[in-house]
């Protein structure tokens, strides 16, 4: 069989050997690739207690069949491990041009075993492959580090990295690893596991072609979603402004949170902060696009006046300018943008920080700590200059740094009181900025999130968009997402299309401009397997309660389905005011309609329909 075959590269950085694994073919076509394949070789591999940051915790660096490939929204890859900031299972994705050198170089995925004794990092090109030194590497950032790489291994046309910041180092839970300088696995804290191992970098050349089972379908088919994205008004909105397109909208209907997730009306900080002021020309010098994409929704960007003045370099996404702005009552771009660059440069999710931040200046507010706390920090609502100083800090896990670096959830559990009132977080990661008082399939995709609350793990966001039409999977244009009645079949259904994508490895961008025939027949000429879309709907299944079933092996019942409190009350104002999803109503109607028990773990019957006994048999022993 020609086409996706899981050909792993394996690295013992305990013993500094490697070797070839090809994933068995039947195994491949029932996990698809991507994230999918990231929970088969989790169960198959790792102890479910296993310490997040021992060298027993393996990372894997995973393609799907469209990864790599020239279909826009088809350079993306999954990072998954067990996660230091939830203590789950972990999966972060990314896009840029590392997953086109991976598999140009021959190989579909990598997967890092044991720690090195000293700071290492891993050259790939083509079968070619050496575990360096990575002694002068150590103690640097993200842009020199990536820079510093170039110049000693590329040639000006091939070649990227991954790469780790101090924070990585420092093994802060939350810590990123980058794709370059403008893509970021950035969730779960994959960075402080690839840092617990004293991996330093990745850096992959390849020189051969992404081999394709069908190569005239494939392209045809390519063609044609090409053709669809281009009159698709999201994927034109998305080159227009970029994802931060979404934020002058978000914020009319109640979606863009502020002030710790406590003020409904937020438009007068939204009205300086939106995408179009950011792709406006005080700001915006161009667009980047990932490997093989058309759309450009990468901001390029300078700073022409104030502190700042003089930055140049990547733009902020949605969440970045929404976590480092609304979220901590600050309405200037120009300091939202140096404080997102920063969080790229040292290495940390922007998510998980601002969230972290705004929970800290909550605590400030309400005197749960103090400037005798922060080495006199003061950490008051729309103090960007103490938010820069404070993710240095956090980065090194410096003074409070080293509280926050833990994330909000443990922050606040050795803060003790009521702490824990205003960390916003789900299993332990911090709320992605979108809200669930909106959007009431958002709150229950959060609450039963396989990696803890996300966004972009299922479709529930975009469903009632008024864009994504997937009649195919029950999600159909003119859903209300403010009722929470059906919410559970229906985010039943948002989690299944989701985990296609993530198996299959497009980015969620291109997602509304896709349909089923685009997507199983991208899937099948590329991998080989002659796919069906009710076939990629049961493997679509199979992944989540397998995930799912990892979770609860590694602890998590029903009790952790939740939300924080903040996104149970509602806004007094706003587009949201007076609306709250009901949790209770939506669990009791998810459960079954998901195929899980009341203890929150998928029954017996659904794992053995879906060939999980083995899984059954951990589960239910």
């Amino acid at each position: 069989m020609s086409g996706f075959i899981a050909k792993l590269l394996e690295v013992d950085l305990t013993t500094g050997t490697t070797k070839t694994t090809v994933v068995d073919k039947d195994v491949v076509r029932k996990y698809i690739g991507g994230s999918g394949l990231g929970a088969k070789l989790m169960l198959d591999r790792v102890s479910p207690d296993v310490d997040p940051l021992s060298p027993d915790n393996p990372l894997f660096i995973l393609s799907g069949p469209v990864s790599g490939t020239n279909l826009a929204g088809g350079a993306r890859f999954s990072v998954c491990t067990k996660s230091p900031l939830t203590g789950v299972f972990a999966e972060a994705s990314c896009g840029g041009s590392f997953v086109w050198e991976l598999r140009s170089a021959g190989w579909d995925g990598i997967v890092i075993n044991g720690a090195s004794d000293k700071p290492v990092y891993i050259v790939i090109e083509d079968d070619k492959v050496e575990i360096a030194d990575a002694a002068d590497l150590w103690g640097k950032n993200v842009y020199e580090l990536t820079d510093l790489l170039e110049e000693r291994h590329g040639d000006g046309k091939r070649g990227t990295s991954l790469t780790i910041g101090v924070a990585g180092e420092k093994l802060v839970k939350f810590a990123l690893i980058a794709n370059g300088t403008r893509n970021f696995a950035s969730r779960c804290g994959v960075g402080a596991v690839m840092g617990s191992k004293n991996l330093k970098a990745v850096w992959v050349k390849g020189s051969a072609q992404i081999p394709l089972a069908d190569k005239g379908k494939y392209s045809e088919r390519r063609k044609s979603v090409l053709s669809k994205s281009k009159d698709n008004i999201a994927v034109q909105m998305l080159g227009a402004e970029g994802t931060n397109a979404a934020l002058a909208i978000g914020s009319m209907l109640g979606d863009l949170p502020a002030k710790n997730w406590r003020i409904g009306d937020n438009s007068e900080i939204a009205a300086k902060i939106d995408g179009s002021v950011l792709s406006g020309p005080d700001f915006l010098t161009g667009s980047k696009s990932c490997h093989g994409c058309m759309i450009g929704c990468k901001r390029e960007v300078h700073i022409t006046d104030g502190p700042y003045k003089g930055m140049e370099g990547a733009g902020p996404e949605y969440e970045g300018v929404a976590s480092m702005g609304s979220l901590l009552m600050i309405g200037d771009l120009a300091a939202i943008i140096m404080m997102n660059e920063r969080c790229n440069d040292v290495g940390v999710d922007v998510i998980s920080c601002g969230g972290v931040m705004a929970a800290a200046m909550d605590w400030w507010e309400n005197s749960i700590i103090s400037s005798k706390d922060t080495g006199g920090i003061e950490l008051e609502w729309g103090n960007d200059v103490a938010v820069m100083e404070m993710i240095d800090k956090i980065s090194k896990r410096e003074g409070f740094g080293d509280v926050l670096a833990e994330g909000s959830k443990r922050a606040a559990q050795k803060l003790g009181g009521n702490a824990s009132d205003y960390a916003v977080e789900v299993k332990g990661m911090e709320v992605p900025m979108h809200d669930p008082r909106a959007n009431y399939l958002l709150g229950l995709s959060y609450a039963t999130g396989v990696r803890g609350a996300c966004h972009t793990n299922d479709v529930s966001y975009s469903v009632g968009s008024g864009i994504l039409d997937w009649p195919d999977m029950d999600l159909p244009l003119g859903i209300d997402v403010r009722k929470n009645e059906g919410a559970g079949k229906l985010v039943s259904r948002a989690q299944d299309l989701g985990q296609i994508f993530g198996a299959g490895s497009f980015c969620y961008m291109t997602v509304m401009a896709l349909d089923s025939e685009d997507v199983t027949e991208l899937l099948s000429s590329a991998s080989g397997f002659d796919y069906t879309f009710d076939e990629l709907k049961e493997c679509a299944e199979r992944i989540w309660h397998l995930k799912r079933g990892l979770d609860n092996l590694m602890g998590t019942t029903a009790a952790d389905d939740r939300l924080p409190r903040q996104i149970l009350t509602p806004p007094t104002d706003g587009g949201a005011a007076g609306s709250a999803p009901d949790l209770d109503v939506m669990l009791k109607e998810f459960y079954p309609a998901r195929g899980l028990g009341a203890d929150g773990r998928p029954t017996a019957g659904t794992l053995e329909r879906l060939g999980l006994s083995d899984l059954a048999a951990k589960l239910h022993a």
